[in-house]
């Protein structure tokens, strides 16, 4: 496909070429050696000028206004486009049959992919790099339900230091889930040996387990290395290596994720992290980040031009890089996992949605009870099940608050409380 700028580059070369001509192309006559003796004897002569330059000029003109007129009708019509959809399953490599258009006004790619069910498939250890707020975290959130859906059996478990509330709905799916407050470790020392080994132990009890394949997805690479550089240093550099290693020989992945978009930043160098895929994510606000990534990456090129971007289905018109397609291409646009949409239908990624009793009472609908929407608004509804689950199957309190809530270290008081007020809400709704 040619690209927009060689389309109008070439549109403007013939057009100067054609004035340059027209204006530097010499005036002839048709005036011979005898016309001009008859005139000196003072005989009437007919003169007749003429530009022989003329008619090229004419047609190098009208050659650009042509491809000029080419480039707009494509345009124009290029609302109606539309591309296929190649979600990957990963059972086959077939595409799904689906179509999907275009953004108005802009030509349809060759086809969609959705680079969450690429990531899925593969299954095998990869870093994930982005600017923040650019879509790293439901990009992996759709991959892991994918993983999840083709093989319900495989564990994933999942280290998350800035485990906000706004996102834990991204990571319901994960069977384990070590969540904290990296940042709240700043203030002082006292804790920070006491995490560094809970990482250590959960890392090592995720190996050791019996199930496979199995997924480990470590978040904020770049906070970790910050503020835990000793731990870092010496046990997780040396576990993603492990990682990269014998990972795939015995049906193990490991997913780092990093706003960082340097090999160096995140303690690895070239070598030790050729053998994990890459996925980038960009977008036209984020241009530093992606000439740093094209340099500490070989054979990652730069977009040729905005057409991916234009091209794009996502809010923040994201664009991905995979070492697995070695190209740029338009990001389909991903529900956002735990978010509400207009219609009752339940939104993509299993998300449960508001519903309506016989009475009239709004709420989330559980196994076999509503609960009123007012009393679960900070929690999930699978927070509050798997709590309610915790408890049936007489599991000590204070490890529903590590392992099934994920609060640990200084945030135990925070999800002890939390633990009382869901343990509330299951009393009231019995």
């Amino acid at each position: 496909m040619i690209s927009q700028t060689l389309k109008l580059a070439g549109a403007a070369a013939l057009g100067v070429a054609s004035v340059a001509i027209s204006i530097s192309a010499p005036t002839l006559t048709n005036l011979s050696a005898d016309d001009l003796a008859a005139f000196s004897n003072g005989a009437r002569v007919e003169v007749t000028a003429y530009r022989p330059g003329r008619a090229l000029a004419g047609g190098l003109g009208a050659a650009g206004l042509g491809l000029l007129g080419w480039w707009l009708w494509k345009e124009l019509t290029a609302s109606a486009e539309t591309a296929p959809i190649e979600t990957i399953p990963v059972n086959d490599d077939e595409m799904t049959g689906q179509f999907i258009k275009a953004p108005a006004g802009v030509p349809a790619p060759n086809k969609y992919i959705d680079v969450s069910a690429v990531v899925a498939q593969r299954l095998r250890p990869t870093l994930i790099t982005g600017n923040p707020r650019i879509g790293k975290g439901i990009v992996v959130a759709h991959a892991i339900r994918h993983v999840k859906r083709s093989q319900p059996d495989a564990p994933v478990w999942l280290i998350q230091p800035k485990y906000h509330r706004k996102e834990r709905a991204y990571w319901e799916p994960c069977d384990r889930v070590m969540g904290f407050m990296l940042e709240d470790y700043l203030s002082g020392d006292e804790d920070v040996d006491a995490l560094c080994k809970e990482l250590s132990a959960f890392i090592h009890e995720w190996r050791k387990q019996s199930e496979r394949p199995t997924l480990l997805v470590i978040d904020e690479l770049s906070l970790i290395k910050g503020i835990l550089p000793k731990w870092y240093k010496e046990f997780l550099i040396p576990q993603l290596i492990t990682e990269m290693s014998s990972g795939e020989t015995d049906d193990r992945a490991l997913w780092g994720i990093t706003q960082s978009p340097l090999a160096e930043d995140i303690g690895m160098s070239g070598g030790n992290r050729a053998p994990f895929d890459l996925l980038a994510i960009e977008n036209p606000d984020s241009q530093e980040h992606l000439h740093s990534l094209a340099r500490s990456y070989r054979g990652v090129s730069l977009p040729e031009d905005d057409l991916v971007y234009r091209q794009s289905l996502s809010p923040k018109k994201a664009i991905f890089y995979h070492s697995a397609r070695q190209e740029w291409l338009p990001m389909l646009p991903y529900a956002v996992p735990g978010g509400c949409n207009e219609s009752s239908e339940p939104l993509q990624g299993g998300v449960t949605p508001v519903t309506q009793d016989s009475v009239g009472n709004v709420g989330i609908q559980g196994e076999g009870q509503l609960l009123p929407v007012t009393q679960v608004t900070r929690y999930t509804i699978h927070q509050v099940l798997r709590v309610q689950s915790a408890v049936t199957e007489g599991m000590p309190e204070s490890e529903i608050v590590k392992d099934v809530l994920g609060y640990k270290g200084r945030n135990y008081d925070e999800g002890k409380a939390i633990l009382n007020e869901i343990q509330s809400i299951l009393e009231e709704n019995s």
